[in-house]
């Protein structure tokens, strides 16, 4: 046998030694941190966790397919990773946090003095130990609430979801109005153009140039008609309609084209203009509620168990390492 294995196994016995003379005081160590670590657990308030789960939409899903003849994606499109990014800024913001906390009171709930300087920092610091926005691996969001009083967690819980969809609906209806209004501006602009355009338009049909392709036909075989009975006069009457019918032509292929392009245009900003009115409406949900949160029956805090057994076990790793240390300084002083 090697010196370094004899050193480990004479410091092996040394350690288990100096552990067995101080089995009495481990005990007393043990017994006391059983005790002291029970009776603070059983000083603590429980607490009760409730949990609402959301789905956020795809963003303008619902009110675009509402005005859509054919559905292929069905009113209940969930939003992927960016659409819960989004709903997950309202849901931390401060306006929703100032929302639920004037709702409920939660100053008084809290015991947060508010005529205190800090009153603001302190309410947000309990908002955010209190209530968690955790988002999940399936796009959606657990808003979960932590409380004394396991009715109020669930109200906590509700509270949020329903403030959070009414601050969305708020958010997105001031972006819809504004667009609102900038589409029905541009809708009147381009009305006046297609009155303007049905005018002209009115203008060369009155003139006599109604179908300019049929008439065409018309017209040449009529010319040629004469052309072939030679008939001056004939000729002569139609070589003076071929100058206005030409350019009445032209005309009507020019403001039917227009019209026509205008038109399309047109039927695009209705809807445009039909989906910003469903969005400024806020009558449409932002997300789809999975779990509205329930009264818990069961304490979610403390566990008791690991609380007696981490301390036990850590008072007793704490009365070794000082037991070792004690040998150890007393060994020094001998060798001295």
């Amino acid at each position: 046998m090697s010196n370094s294995d004899v050193n480990l196994e004479t410091s092996m016995q040394s350690i288990m030694k100096t552990i067995w003379n101080g089995r009495r005081v481990l005990f007393v160590v043990g017994v006391l941190a059983f005790v002291l670590s029970l009776i603070a657990s059983l000083l603590i308030k429980p607490q009760f966790k409730s949990v609402a789960t959301i789905f956020p939409p795809v963003s303008n899903q619902v009110s675009k397919e509402l005005t859509t003849v054919n559905i292929q994606e069905g009113l209940t499109t969930f939003g992927e990773t960016q659409e819960m990014e989004q709903f997950l800024q309202v849901l931390n913001s401060r306006s929703l946090k100032d929302l639920v906390i004037n709702k409920l009171n939660l100053c008084k709930h809290w015991d947060i003095d508010t005529n205190q300087e800090s009153v603001k920092f302190k309410t947000y610091n309990k908002f955010d130990s209190y209530i968690k926005i955790k988002p999940t691996r399936y796009q959606s969001i657990n808003v979960e609430v932590m409380d004394t009083d396991p009715a109020f967690a669930a109200l906590i819980a509700n509270t949020v979801v329903d403030f959070s969809d009414s601050l969305m609906r708020s958010i997105k209806a001031q972006v819809a109005q504004n667009a609102l209004k900038v589409l029905e501006e541009q809708y009147q602009i381009m009305e006046s153009e297609m009155k303007m355009l049905e005018d002209s338009l009115a203008v060369v049909v009155s003139n006599g140039v109604i179908d300019p392709e049929y008439q065409s036909k018309v017209f040449y075989k009529n010319f040629i008609s004469a052309l072939y009975s030679n008939d001056r006069n004939k000729l002569k009457i139609l070589n003076n309609e071929l100058k206005r019918f030409g350019n009445g032509t032209s005309k009507h292929v020019r403001y039917s084209a227009e019209i026509n392009n205008l038109a399309e245009h047109l039927n695009l900003l209705r809807q445009n203009i039909l989906v910003a009115r469903i969005e400024a409406s806020q009558k449409i949900p932002t997300q789809f509620i999975i779990d509205r949160a329930d009264v818990p029956d069961k304490k979610a805090y403390p566990k008791r168990l690991l609380i007696v057994a981490t301390s036990t076990l850590s008072a007793l790793l704490f009365a070794i390492f000082f037991m070792l240390l004690a040998e150890y300084i007393k060994k020094l002083k001998n060798l001295g």
